[in-house]
């Protein structure tokens, strides 16, 4: 039994793993067997890491998001950087104030927008973080022009880099080990890639082979997420809004739809932040899914579930989302270690299939106006509508 525990604890933690650590992993050990590999593999990785920089650019621009797109930039200005000191200056390129300037710059960009929140792209904050990566390139460019050497050498081994990758890395890492999050372990392996890329710079393949496989981690966990997210809700894990309006062509003869919705969702993210209430989101989202493991679970909204209840007619289905406002009402939500557990109620709706209902939109609205009806009064409630 403890060891059952031990694997259902740990197994969806390194689950995300496994995918980025095989890429990268068989990209080195291929790499080191061969001692470098050839003119053509270079130049195969250079223009498909331009390409597929090109093509994660416009998916996220036309989705308007910033994360990974950030990350994205300083790759590809990074790499074409070094590649351009790399057929300037040849073999001695490695030991150019430039390439050492820039190399330094390059851990330390990643970790802030690593870490930095997540935002829409097309907004003043964007246009500002853009200049000053431009800014900051072209200082070093200064830098390099005027002789100032920005990093500090020890054995052959640039200090400053060593420890920026080693910072990004065991953050990276941290976060991985911390919540299991696929994005963690992808840029854990995309940050190793850059690394090990710019270790094997003066090689025929070394920098464009794991620029490559770094850019490729992370288009891959884009266009992953693209397609998760149309049909799965990322904070719950449940299907979301899109899968509810394409299942619901599906849904049997007999079913009753059930809405939880928490109360006074707007007010509450106010107090706690969007980050918080994720939290909480995620565990009322577990409290659901142990009471109605049986049903099929949507997050139809920010502060909304919908239960499809196969089985169960509406008297039925009232009785299982009475219980399960009850219950929320008698928890307290542990969202952060620094502050009070949370106490906080759900208001539920209920509406059952009818001959008449022409499809479940029809249903889904008989509930919702039930719902917002009994809103108009008082809170923390079960309706039927």
């Amino acid at each position: 039994m403890r060891l059952q525990q031990t694997l259902e604890k740990y197994v969806p933690l390194i689950s995300n793993m496994l995918m980025p650590l095989f890429i990268y992993g068989l990209s080195l050990i291929i790499f080191l067997l061969y001692n470098d590999l050839s003119r053509g593999v270079a130049l195969f990785c250079h223009w498909g890491f331009y390409i597929i920089s090109v093509l994660g650019l416009l998916i996220l621009l036309n989705f308007n998001q910033s994360k990974p797109l950030f990350l994205i930039v300083i790759s590809v200005v990074s790499y074409t950087a070094i590649n351009y000191l790399k057929n300037w200056l040849g073999s001695e390129f490695h030991s150019n104030i430039w390439f050492k300037n820039i190399a330094v710059v390059i851990p330390y960009n990643l970790l802030f927008f690593y870490l930095f929140p997540k935002h829409k792209f097309i907004c003043k904050q964007s246009l500002i973080l853009l200049m000053m990566i431009l800014i900051e390139y072209s200082f070093c460019e200064f830098l390099g022009r005027v002789g100032i050497d920005i990093n500090i050498q020890y054995k052959n081994i640039n200090i400053m880099v060593a420890l920026g990758f080693c910072a990004l890395i065991i953050t990276a890492l941290y976060n991985a080990i911390k919540d299991g999050m696929l994005y963690d372990y992808v840029m854990l392996f995309s940050s190793l890639s850059i690394a090990t890329g710019l270790f094997f710079s003066a090689t025929v393949s070394g920098l464009s082979l794991f620029f490559f496989i770094s850019q490729l981690l992370l288009i891959g966990y884009l266009i992953y997420m693209l397609i998760y997210n149309n049909y799965y809700d990322d904070t719950t894990g449940f299907f979301s809004r899109n899968s509810y309006l394409l299942q619901s062509k599906h849904f049997p003869l007999k079913y009753s739809l059930g809405i939880v919705s928490i109360d006074n969702y707007d007010k509450l993210q106010k107090t706690i932040g969007v980050r918080r209430q994720n939290i909480v989101n995620g565990l009322i989202a577990d409290v659901i899914n142990s009471m109605s493991s049986d049903e099929t679970i949507y997050r139809y909204a920010p502060e909304q579930f919908i239960i499809l209840y196969k089985k169960l007619d509406k008297k039925e289905a009232f009785a299982q989302l009475e219980e399960l406002r009850r219950t929320i009402a008698s928890l307290e939500f542990e969202y952060s270690p620094n502050q009070r557990p949370l106490k906080l109620t759900v208001s539920c709706s209920v509406a059952e299939k009818k001959r008449s209902d022409i499809d479940a939109i029809e249903v889904l609205m008989r509930a919702d106006k039930a719902m917002r009806k009994t809103l108009k009064f008082s809170h923390n409630v079960t309706s039927q509508g």
